[in-house]
């Protein structure tokens, strides 16, 4: 059952073990090669409850605010979580808001959920208001 290998066995095994290693090093250079389509696969960044951002961003991608977020915001997708609060000047393609949003906001898409607040000056293409949502200001369509 358990008898010793000779040497022709041993040898086999040794260049299996070699073709393996050239093909996983190749392998990991394949994968390490940086993607030409990195902007399209950006995940998305989370400002989370209890966390408070002063500042400015930009981002190709989408960002989801449960804590909170002062200053220009310039993005593809905005989502203000129930308890997320965004107050400063926004440029999205895309915003939903169950939260509270206060400022100038600029986008294409806005849906404001049922115990949403949005405060200021809103420019927009296509607007939801869900029952419940509270809207104070100047809404303007482009």
């Amino acid at each position: 059952m358990f008898g010793k290998k000779t040497e022709n066995e041993n040898s086999e095994f040794s260049a299996e073990q070699n073709d393996s290693s050239e093909s996983i090093e190749n392998n990991a250079t394949e994968e390490s090669a940086p993607q030409q389509n990195s902007l399209t696969s950006l995940k998305p960044s989370i400002i989370s409850e209890g966390f408070e951002f002063t500042g400015d961003m930009k981002s190709g991608g989408s960002i989801t605010v449960d804590g909170t977020f002062k200053g220009n915001l310039a993005v593809q997708t905005l989502l203000i979580g129930a308890n997320g609060y965004v107050d400063g000047t926004v440029s999205a393609d895309s915003i939903n808001v169950k939260g509270r949003l206060a400022g100038t906001v600029s986008c294409r898409d806005i849906v404001i959920g049922g115990r949403a607040t949005v405060d200021g000056a809103i420019t927009y293409s296509s607007i939801t208001i869900q029952r419940g949502g509270t809207v104070k200001g100047d809404l303007k369509r482009k």
